[in-house]
């Protein structure tokens, strides 16, 4: 795994701050109407508070990983953290349909130490509003 260099991480910081600024100023309106909200009208508040706790700011360093086949995005330090723990092991990964990152790695020297792991992609409301993120392929 490489690491991500100086323009892709000042491409992704830019991308990272316009959509925090829009989800900042989205949760500060449905805030002013959850206020607004009667006591009568439980359901739309209960609806309101909903997609107010849906809306978390985007952190890492998310980026477009593509395979020969599928591509997907996924936060890449994570993904690099995770892949360089797996010293002196048989790594496979693949994207799968849905968004799924599948890694399994394999012990050589103990054939039955052998683990599958899944990494789910960004919800798909930060993937619409991240634009321009570098693309990086992974063999």
């Amino acid at each position: 795994m490489r690491a991500l260099t100086a323009d892709e991480k000042k491409q992704i910081s830019e991308a990272k701050k316009r959509v925090n600024s829009a989800i900042t100023r989205k949760k500060i309106m449905l805030g002013a109407q959850i206020r607004a909200c009667a006591p009568s009208q439980t359901a739309q508040k209960k609806d309101l508070v909903r997609q107010f706790d849906s809306l978390s700011p985007i952190k890492g360093y998310p980026t477009n990983i593509e395979d020969r086949e599928r591509s997907m995005v996924i936060d890449y330090e994570l993904f690099r953290r995770l892949t360089r723990s797996l010293k002196h092991r048989r790594v496979d990964i693949r994207i799968e349909p849905g968004g799924v990152l599948t890694i399994h790695h394999e012990d050589p020297a103990n054939s039955r130490n052998h683990v599958e792991m899944k990494l789910y992609e960004i919800p798909p409301w930060q993937q619409c509003a991240l634009t321009d993120l570098p693309v990086i392929e992974i063999d």
